[in-house]
């Protein structure tokens, strides 16, 4: 546990990178990609265990309200969490459709009632996630405290965009991973070769045309002064991912282009297909602000 404080501090500083993200990518994009994501997470669904616990969306998580409203109409058994204050396990009441609600922690809604339930199946907003189902929460405890008092996490269930994907999120012991982590994103499906093949990964960046990471922040430093305040925390993102923390530097550049063209130009030159994801998304968002 020597590294915790340095892994602490690398946590809080990816927290905040990618909700400040998360929020400034375009209201309708978010609902897109809900809208993908409550379909495929409602098959899942369909068949858990219940009580289902959702959550209540916060600072542009994906919204499933409209999904706990069908499957309440189903007739599944739908929870909320409540928690009551850091560092403790949540506690979870029964939700139906036009239930009395009242301010919890953060100012979340909860269900006005004292009745409590044990959900089978728990459904955690995350972050930020890894390929091996860890996610980066708030950093307050709440879904690893919960998740170790009601056993084994058979039944928890990622739930976040596929743009704040992450190589690793340091896990450490108190951290539980999910059963499964729900993106808007299907799965990938690659099936085996019946032949060697050369991989683009294979060739030699430089022959591509590719930036390396250090000449691709450099490329895009410049833009801090000319991208949209509402939308600079993508470019925070994607500066964060290729130096390690969230680089402002840059700013005292005066860019006189067109940033929305210069990001087209740059977006063949981008190897790694996660900066590339994130960098499309801001490309789109500042084009879109101009139509």
């Amino acid at each position: 546990m020597d590294e915790w404080p340095a892994i602490r501090a690398w946590r809080k500083t990816a927290r905040a990178t990618l909700i400040a993200a998360r929020v400034a990518v375009p209201a309708a994009l978010r609902t897109a990609w809900t809208d993908d994501l409550t379909k495929r997470l409602h098959d899942i669904l369909a068949a858990a265990p219940q009580p289902i616990s959702f959550y209540w969306p916060f600072k542009g998580e994906p919204d499933l309200r409209p999904l706990m409203r069908t499957l309440a109409a189903e007739g599944a058994a739908v929870a909320l969490p409540v928690a009551m204050r850091l560092g403790e396990p949540m506690t979870f009441r029964p939700w139906t459709r036009g239930a009395p609600m009242e301010r919890g922690i953060w100012d979340i809604p909860i269900p006005a009632t004292k009745t409590e339930v044990v959900p089978r199946t728990l459904i955690a907003p995350v972050v930020g996630f890894d390929r091996a189902n860890f996610r980066l929460g708030y950093g307050g405890g709440f879904f690893d405290r919960t998740l170790a008092k009601l056993g084994p996490a058979d039944s928890a269930i990622g739930v976040g965009f596929s743009l704040f994907e992450l190589p690793t999120i340091r896990p450490q012991p108190h951290d539980v991973p999910m059963v499964r982590i729900v993106t808007e994103a299907a799965p990938s499906d690659v099936g085996e070769s019946a032949s060697p093949v050369c991989y683009l990964n294979e060739a030699d960046a430089a022959y591509s045309g590719f930036l390396s990471d250090d000449e691709l922040a450099a490329a895009l430093r410049p833009l801090v002064s000319a991208i949209p305040a509402e939308r600079r925390p993508l470019l925070d993102l994607v500066l964060w991912k290729l130096a390690g923390s969230a680089e402002q530097a840059g700013g005292e550049v005066a860019f006189a282009g067109d940033a929305t063209h210069y990001l087209s130009d740059l977006l063949p030159r981008i190897r790694d297909d996660a900066i590339h994801r994130v960098v499309q998304v801001l490309h789109g968002s500042i084009a879109g602000s101009k139509g």
